[in-house]
């Protein structure tokens, strides 16, 4: 269950990230999540890593906010062809030494573009999926040739992988103990459900919510009730990262021209846009911390899978400190952050 849950708020972390990148396609992806998905063939049964598929496909759509929309489908159909295609290269030929994490990723790339248009060609763009299907498949031949590249040098220097993968870990058996008496009132069963039917419903409230007044609400909300609940709050990098995404975000001009600065145009739709995806992932988070208590003890196991998810996911999303990143030593950053977060 451990490695399980790990995998997914890996996924959902990297959904986060991906989310806030400025896309040129509406429906595509990078396809930074693919990445756990193919370093769980070497350590997860074949059936755990078909449920951190379809796990993948669910956060990504909670962290877009678009599980009740068409864009869901694509989701949906890329990450399952790419999915499965993977495992079944990965079975068949890495063992033999017949292809690399490269030609791997590159026919999941493959995949995942040819089922996306797929479904493009049915719902949305019929005959004119054409126009749009170079675009497409130029940029994720690319990106697909970065993460392969990526999962190369990955597998082969990760000292995290390697011990993931000799380790016999053992379960979580429990979420903590209560040592206090403000503790037990925290981990009382109403508390809990106060908790969780808050964070639920303003998880849902920004699935539906377009408008970035509403969005804007339901961050503060969740940023006020983390501080009720903690006592503090740290908003530093939730404010930069609203910053850089949306100054991502006016590098892809639409909308409304309000100002020119030399070639750039910068419009009201892209700043909006910028505003809106950012605001929306901070939510995320600071909901995801109302959720991610040591105390939230949830009923079964499944209940207690969701919890390492998203206590995963918080120790996932802390910053690295004052360690510069380079890229030389991207990889050996990345295996302490993840065996950090994994020993949690």
């Amino acid at each position: 269950m451990r490695k399980l849950a790990f995998f997914s708020a890996l996924c959902f972390f990297l959904s986060a990230v991906e989310y806030a990148i400025p896309k040129p396609v509406p429906f595509f992806r990078i396809g930074l999540a693919n990445l756990p998905i193919m370093i769980s063939f070497l350590c997860m049964s074949r059936k755990e890593s078909t449920a951190l598929i379809f796990l993948k496909v669910l956060l990504q759509a909670i962290i877009s906010g678009t599980l009740f929309s068409y864009v869901f489908l694509f989701s949906l159909a890329g990450s399952v062809a790419s999915g499965f295609v993977m495992m079944a290269i990965f079975h068949l030929f890495y063992g033999r030494k017949l292809v690399s994490w490269l030609g791997i990723s590159m026919a999941g790339g493959l995949a995942n573009n040819l089922a996306q248009l797929g479904v493009a060609c049915i719902f949305l763009f019929g005959e004119n999926t054409k126009f749009v299907a170079p675009v497409l498949l130029a940029i994720s031949f690319v990106a697909s040739i970065a993460m392969g590249l990526f999962a190369n040098v990955f597998v082969e220097k990760s000292k995290w992988l390697a011990d993931l993968r000799n380790k016999n870990w053992t379960e979580v058996k429990s979420a903590g103990k209560k040592s206090a008496a403000a503790e037990e009132k925290k981990s009382s069963p109403k508390f809990q459900f106060l908790v969780l039917a808050f964070s639920l419903s303003m998880f849902i409230l920004l699935f539906f919510s377009k408008s970035i007044y509403a969005v804007s609400g339901i961050f503060l909300l969740a940023v006020i009730a983390c501080f009720i609940k903690n006592k503090r709050v740290n908003l530093l990098p939730s404010l930069a990262l609203i910053l850089s995404v949306t100054f991502f975000s006016i590098l892809v001009p639409h909308g409304k021209i309000l100002a020119e600065i030399w070639k750039l145009k910068i419009t009201d739709g892209a700043i909006f846009s910028g505003l809106e995806r950012s605001i929306k992932l901070c939510s995320c988070v600071f909901l995801s911390k109302l959720i991610a208590d040591k105390n939230m003890k949830l009923p079964s196991r499944a209940g207690l899978f969701m919890f390492l998810v998203f206590e995963y996911f918080e120790k996932l999303s802390e910053n690295i400190g004052n360690k510069k990143i380079t890229f030389s030593n991207f990889v050996s950053l990345l295996d302490e952050k993840l065996e950090k977060a994994f020993e949690c």
